[in-house]
């Protein structure tokens, strides 16, 4: 029963466990109201208090095993001798001489597989371990690498922003050129059709000479004035 159950959290899309039929509305309505060492102890109960989060040691999930706290493990975690020495070292120097092992290495596997193919394993475990300990040494700067991918997002996301504000105040500022443009016609527009109606009424009136227009004149200039102040008002706000 235990590897069937094992076999059912390796599944890629494993069964819900047996247990999930305990979480009826009557059980949690219960549970809810329950002192949770009493829940523990109830069989219907016990598996709907949560368990606190693992501060430390490891969990496993769906068949795998991973560390509370995130950490790159030594090789002498993993039972893997270490190829390098410990304390400073320069990485890059010490890669290229991983590098340049594993060819030496390769080599003698192809000998061996020449001259005595049952000697093989103990070639391939070597090539193995020199593989592991470069792997080991490319992981350990995979925290300078996320701090530089972070930093080189942020200064990509500022630089897209900036383009983002020069573009929106080129935009303003062309945008502003056409609404003066524009209200420059619509005065000019308005001033010349005001004065030739002006012009028209002063010379319509029967019996009127220019010196009796002019104050008729006038008074629709200062009304033509106060228009074109307000549909300048409009335009501006």
């Amino acid at each position: 029963m235990q590897d069937q159950s094992q076999q059912h959290l390796d599944a890629s899309y494993p069964a819900p466990p047996d247990y999930f039929t305990l979480f009826t509305d009557a059980n949690i309505a219960r549970a809810t109201g329950t002192d949770t060492a009493d829940a523990l102890d109830n069989p219907d109960l016990r598996f709907l208090v949560p368990p606190p989060p693992p501060t430390s040691g490891s969990y496993s999930t769906f068949g795998r095993t991973w560390q509370v706290n995130d950490r790159l493990p030594s090789l002498a975690e993993q039972n893997i001798p270490q190829l390098y020495p410990d304390g400073p070292i320069d990485r890059i120097a010490e890669l290229k001489s991983l590098n340049h092992t594993a060819i030496f290495e390769f080599l003698d596997l192809v000998d061996v597989l020449i001259k005595d193919p049952s000697q093989y394993a103990a070639r391939t475990d070597r090539i193995r371990n020199i593989f592991v300990n470069a792997h080991h040494l490319i992981n350990e700067y995979r925290d300078h690498q996320a701090k530089e991918s972070l930093k080189l997002m942020l200064l990509r996301q500022i630089d897209n922003k900036r383009l983002a504000a020069e573009a929106t105040r080129t935009k303003c500022a062309h945008l502003r050129q056409v609404i003066a443009s524009l209200k420059q016609d619509a005065l000019g527009s308005k001033t010349s059709l005001n004065l030739d109606g002006a012009s028209s009424i002063a010379t319509s009136l029967p019996g009127s000479d220019s010196a009796e227009a002019a104050p008729a004149l006038s008074l629709q200039s200062r009304i033509n004035s106060a228009g074109l102040e307000s549909i300048a008002a409009s335009l501006e706000s």
